[in-house]
């Protein structure tokens, strides 16, 4: 197949994911020209990869910027007259100048012209001066929080304060060491096995840091000659750890387990090990992902399933298990459970949860765990507690299914756009332009809610977005009246939030 003949495929690949219906040069690029985003650039690397038979990895989607760069790109992976292609042309050679200030540098630049964007008040790092619950003090007022992953309310508990404060009078207030050369403490055991309970594993282990808890297993689970598949909506920390990684690394389109399967149909067999990876809820549009179907890709295909349930456990199900209780699933269909301790069970940290021999393995050679500190007992103390209390008091779970199952049908009977919220405490409403969600935001706080904006990068381009987290604290009054609010405070600023189709 001749190279001409592939541009011009691509070409239609690219005219129709975008569409535009005018000729397009072959390069144009793909975002500062023609306005695609890094999910439409997925959708037409999955195409060429089914026409033909090739693997682009993540690295191979980023420096391809136009048509031309992609059929370049597939006619080396095919090996057909890739020798008779140019090079593309190199930019004349110009002296480097050196940056010797932070201020001159590109980054700094483009913070600050995000900082523009904002057009008054800033609705980031607002400081509040108590437990995140219902409520929260900020400037001394309370106002009602809906910006917290304090979903079960474990934060400011009185039991898990106590415990830690009984934690730190035994074992004060660091772990003092890694826990490999001399940190551990029997009360990381407690943890570490009341969470496999809980996650129905026959072991865990837990580390300080959710992010790093994802970077270091995803960047070192998988080597040369294995294969990563990430859902492409995936967290910074999963694809930082792809990064770290000298495993292939390939997104799949979000939730779509037909896009998954035809990678694994095409490539399973070219490499040993092969982790699929997602979450169990995500964090932008709060929707679950189909797991069921994804155990049953995994089991077809014999690859190693690792789901992030940071937003998942201590929401779904009925003591807050996560995907397990949602779906009903068998104790061994996910491989790696991981999970934050900082969310739903109120501390900071990151667990991995599975079979013994493989989280053995973790405590003697992951490098996040052994060349870190061990937990600090405070946060290990308050753990335990809230994972006991999960498991002993269900009404913690029907007070914030209840308060989730409310919003929704509130947000809806007022015509808001959550997106992709079902089941989940993150209820995003849709407001579309970055500006007006920074302007809603700051208002709102000001009439005693607070609720933080999503806005682009972490969101695509006009899906700006309010993003609600309901908590088992609230009350259905609050919910009430923080919706009427948002209404009421829209119409006075001129904003159309009734999106809801």
């Amino acid at each position: 197949m001749s190279i001409e003949s592939i541009e011009k495929e691509v070409l239609g690949f690219f005219a129709e994911a975008l569409s535009i219906s005018e000729p397009i040069s072959p390069t144009a690029h793909f975002i500062n020209d023609l306005g695609g985003d890094s999910l439409q650039m997925l959708t037409i690397m999955m195409r060429i990869e089914e026409t033909y038979g090739v693997l682009l990895s993540e690295d191979d989607t980023t420096a391809m910027t136009c048509a031309r760069d992609v059929a370049r790109m597939v006619a080396a992976r095919m090996g057909s007259e890739a020798e008779d292609v140019p090079a593309p042309a190199a930019a004349a050679s110009a002296p480097v100048k050196p940056i010797t200030r932070f201020e001159d540098t590109p980054e700094h630049h483009y913070l600050e012209e995000r900082k523009k964007g904002l057009h008054g008040e800033n609705p980031y790092f607002v400081c509040h001066e108590s437990p995140l619950k219902d409520t929260s003090l900020m400037n001394g007022q309370e106002v009602l929080n809906f910006g917290s992953y304090n979903y079960a309310g474990m934060s400011g508990r009185p039991e898990t304060i106590e415990a830690a404060i009984e934690a730190t009078r035994k074992y004060g207030t660091s772990a003092s060491g890694s826990r490999l050369l001399g940190g551990e403490k029997k009360l990381h055991q407690e943890l570490e096995k009341a969470i496999a309970e809980w996650k129905h594993t026959e072991d865990a282990v837990v580390l300080v840091s959710g992010h790093a808890t994802n970077v270091t297993i995803v960047g070192n689970f998988c080597g040369k000659g294995d294969l990563i598949v990430y859902d492409a909506l995936a967290h910074n920390s999963i694809h930082e750890g792809c990064r770290m990684s000298d495993a292939v690394c390939k997104a799949f389109p979000h939730n779509d387990v037909n896009a998954l399967e035809a990678i694994l149909k095409q490539q399973r067999n070219n490499f040993a090990k092969v982790l699929i990876v997602i979450e169990g809820a995500y964090s932008m549009d709060g929707d679950i992902a189909p797991v069921p179907e994804i155990v049953a890709i995994k089991k077809r295909y014999g690859c190693f399933l690792m789901v992030d349930e940071a937003h998942s456990a201590c929401v779904l199900g009925p003591t807050g298990g996560g995907v397990d209780e949602y779906f009903g699933l068998q104790p061994d269909d996910i491989d790696i459970k991981m999970g934050t301790l900082s969310k739903g069970l109120g501390t900071c940290g990151g667990y991995l949860a599975g079979r013994h021999c493989m989280i053995e393995y973790f405590r003697y050679q992951l490098p996040g765990f052994v060349f870190s500190v061990g937990m600090a007992p405070p946060l290990a103390g308050a753990c335990l507690a809230a994972v006991k209390l999960l498991q002993n008091n269900p009404s913690i779970m029907e007070d914030l299914h209840r308060n989730i199952e409310l919003f929704v049908s509130e947000a809806h009977k007022r015509g808001l756009d959550t997106c992709l919220a079902a089941h989940t405490a993150i209820i995003p409403v849709l407001i579309g332009n970055d500006e007006d969600a920074f302007e809603l935001s700051v208002a709102l706080g000001k009439k005693g809610v607070f609720v933080p904006p999503a806005v682009y990068p972490a969101v695509p381009r006009n899906s700006a977005r309010l993003r609600f987290c309901v908590v088992s604290d609230h009350k259905p009054e609050q919910i009430i009246y923080a919706l009427d609010t948002l209404m009421e405070t829209a119409d006075e600023l001129g904003i159309n939030v009734r999106l809801r189709k």
